[in-house]
């Protein structure tokens, strides 16, 4: 008797254990068995746009069974109509969205009501990241951080921005914060490439600009290029924030990043974050992405993480000159 009971005990416990075996590798094992959906929350032709087009075929590639990775634009709200379609979808994986940070990041922390929470996504990877400089005219008699500041001691140093909770107008007051420097912040411009001209022609004294649209007038000579965020290959003898003691602008950029819905299975988050690390190193992904020129900076989804955490971190802290 003693022995039937032991031997049921044991039929019971090996049960339990496959039941929860299946529920655990369940959603794993199964993954992907039907299309997954890639959101894009800008109309084609964008950067967010052609990323995603990339790279969508080379996800595909890496994934464990055979299905597409199927774009779909979804365009409104500064990109925050898309990545809310994301957020809400099914937590299953087969819903992915591309987030453009800060620009999704800055209206929550302004108390704009939003349907999402960064820090509730489940994070995939980053595809790409764009660092900012603080660049003033190549003719312009401002050498230095500290020459603007000099500036800015017996005038308010202007600087462009698209329009109030913009990148560019975020970006600009939290330089001005950390920086140190008596500025105003000019709103009204179309996007990088119009901020950029309004430097060169002198309209304004300076500006904070993301390296990768700006590149090409610092090659020419239109642009110079005071302090970035992050050391940048390409521009040698400039000195990065962190060096120059305003660590709080260290690594601040536009971030791609791509997630998914709160409450995916980890494992089912794993595989996609394996896919897309795969992808963008296939070198013939790499070599499309270079000839577009819109190279990858790769990070797995919990990198992603902690990359967005740092710089939510520091839009809280200038909460209030962001309010401004």
């Amino acid at each position: 008797m003693i022995r039937e009971d032991r031997f049921m005990k044991t039929r019971m416990f090996l049960a339990a254990a496959a039941v929860t075996l299946c529920a655990v590798t369940g959603p794993a094992s199964a993954f992907p068995d039907k299309n997954i959906t890639f959101i894009i929350p800008f109309s084609p032709g964008g950067g967010f746009d052609v990323y995603v087009r990339l790279i969508s075929p080379y996800v595909e590639k890496y994934l464990p069974k055979k299905v597409s990775v199927v774009p779909k634009n979804m365009p409104g709200a500064g990109g925050r109509k898309g990545l809310t379609a994301g957020y809400r979808a099914k937590p299953d994986g087969y819903t992915l969205a591309i987030a453009n940070v800060p620009g999704v990041a800055i209206p929550p922390i302004l108390g704009q009501k939003v349907s999402y929470d960064l820090t509730k996504m489940n994070w995939v990877a980053r595809l790409s990241v764009d660092h900012y400089l603080l660049g003033v005219a190549g003719k312009s008699d401002i050498a230095s951080v500290d020459a603007l500041k000099t500036l800015s001691s017996s005038q308010a140093i202007k600087l462009p921005a698209t329009g109030a909770g913009s990148t560019a107008h975020a970006m600009s007051k939290i330089f001005i914060g950390v920086v140190g420097f008596k500025g105003e912040v000019v709103s009204g411009y179309q996007g990088t490439k119009e901020m950029t001209i309004a430097v060169i022609r002198g309209d304004v004294p300076a500006s904070t600009l993301p390296v990768n649209s700006t590149r090409k007038y610092i090659q020419s000579g239109d642009i110079k290029a005071l302090m970035t965020t992050e050391e940048i290959s390409s521009l040698p003898g400039v000195k990065t924030a962190k060096e120059m003691g305003y660590g709080d602008l260290d690594g601040l950029a536009i971030q791609r990043l791509v997630g998914a819905a709160p409450g995916v299975p980890h494992a089912v988050q794993q595989i996609l974050s394996d896919a897309f690390t795969k992808a963008m190193a296939d070198p013939k992904l790499v070599a499309a992405a270079n000839k577009a020129k819109r190279p990858f900076a790769p990070l797995s989804g919990a990198e992603a993480k902690r990359v967005l955490d740092k710089q939510l971190a520091v839009y809280l802290k200038f909460k209030d000159d962001l309010a401004k």
